[in-house]
């Protein structure tokens, strides 16, 4: 594999989290906010709007942490160095 593509793929590993956990709420928030139509009072309907956002973007965050640490060879690469290991990584670099 090309070393411009492993960086890449570490890039893109370390954006897929957020974009995860934000769609998730994203689309927690839209059904949340299609149950709360059902309700009179507008507290409760962002109240329940809220609940689904957080609830579905909490979820898919759990499932993603759950997966990555199935994956350990994977989470590796997302990694920073410890304290102690920064100065033979930076020695194996050169």
């Amino acid at each position: 594999m090309p070393r411009w593509l492993a960086h890449l793929f570490v890039v893109l590993g370390w954006l897929v989290t957020p974009v995860l956990t934000w769609g998730a709420s994203y689309a927690g928030l839209w059904l949340g906010a299609l149950v709360a139509t059902r309700f009179s009072r507008p507290l409760t309907m962002l109240v329940v709007a809220g609940l689904g956002a957080a609830l579905l973007g909490f979820a898919a965050l759990w499932t993603w942490v759950r997966f990555m640490r199935r994956l350990p060879h994977l989470l590796s690469h997302h990694m920073a160095p410890r304290p102690s290991q920064e100065y033979t990584a930076v020695a194996a670099a050169d």
